[in-house]
C-alpha cells in the first residue's frame, strides 16, 4: 500500500478516543441489561400453557382416579400440580351448593375434588393422615377433613381448591392457574370425626 493511499485512509478513520470507547460500551451493557431484564419480566407474565402448575393439568382419568382413592382410602397426591384430587358425595345435604359449581360430579354419590396442599395459616405443606382420614399439619397443628375443610388449629379456613372438570375423553382436568378460597371455618358440611390416631398432635 503506498504512503499516499495509506494517509488518506487514516484521514477518513477518526481515532476512537479512550473516553468515547468506555462511554458506548457502558451504554451498550446497560441497554443489554435491561433488555434481559424486561424479557425475563415478560415471561414472568405471559401465561403457562405448558400443563405445569399455574395451567390447566391432565391428571388422568377421572373413573381411574375416583376407583383408587376410594379403595385405598386416601386422596390422589399429584406434586406436579401441588394438589390433592379426593372424593367428595354430592348426595351429602349442602354438598352440591357449596362444592357443586366447581368441582367433578361423577354421579349422585361420588364426585371428585382439588386441593391446595399448602396449609392457609403459614403455607406449610400439608400431609395426609392414613389413621386419622384427615389431612394434618406439621408445622402448627391445623387439621382439616378429607375434603378440606377446617376441623382445628390455627388455620383461618378450610384448604383451598382449584376448579376442575372432565374432558370429552374422560380425563379430570384441573385449572390450577385459578385458586379457589377455601370454605370458612363455620362451613363444615361433611361432618367427620377422626377415623383413628392423628399424626400430628399438637
Amino acid at each position: 500500500m503506498s504512503e499516499g493511499l495509506r494517509a488518506r485512509l487514516e484521514q477518513r478513520i477518526p481515532e476512537v478516543e479512550r473516553r468515547t470507547f468506555l462511554r458506548y460500551s457502558l451504554i451498550g451493557m446497560t441497554a443489554a441489561g435491561l433488555g434481559g431484564f424486561s424479557v425475563a419480566a415478560i415471561g414472568q407474565l405471559w401465561p403457562n400453557v405448558s400443563g405445569a402448575f399455574g395451567a390447566d393439568i391432565a391428571v388422568g382419568p377421572a373413573a381411574d382416579i375416583l376407583e383408587g382413592i376410594l379403595s385405598e382410602r386416601r386422596p390422589l397426591e399429584f406434586p406436579a400440580g401441588r394438589m390433592y384430587v379426593t372424593a367428595w358425595n354430592p348426595s351429602v345435604p349442602g354438598a352440591v351448593d357449596s362444592y357443586g359449581e366447581h368441582h367433578v360430579q361423577i354421579d349422585g354419590s361420588n364426585g371428585l375434588m382439588a386441593l391446595y396442599q399448602k396449609c392457609v395459616h403459614l403455607g406449610c405443606r400439608v400431609p395426609w393422615c392414613q389413621s386419622s382420614q384427615w389431612f394434618e399439619c406439621p408445622c402448627h397443628g391445623s387439621k382439616y377433613n378429607k375434603w378440606g375443610e377446617w376441623n382445628s388449629g390455627p388455620a383461618p379456613r378450610g384448604l383451598d381448591r382449584f376448579p376442575s372438570r372432565v374432558d370429552d375423553n374422560g380425563t379430570l382436568v384441573v385449572s390450577t392457574g385459578t385458586i379457589l378460597t377455601g370454605p370458612a371455618r363455620t362451613a363444615r358440611v361433611l361432618q367427620q370425626e377422626p377415623e383413628g390416631p392423628h399424626c400430628v398432635d399438637l
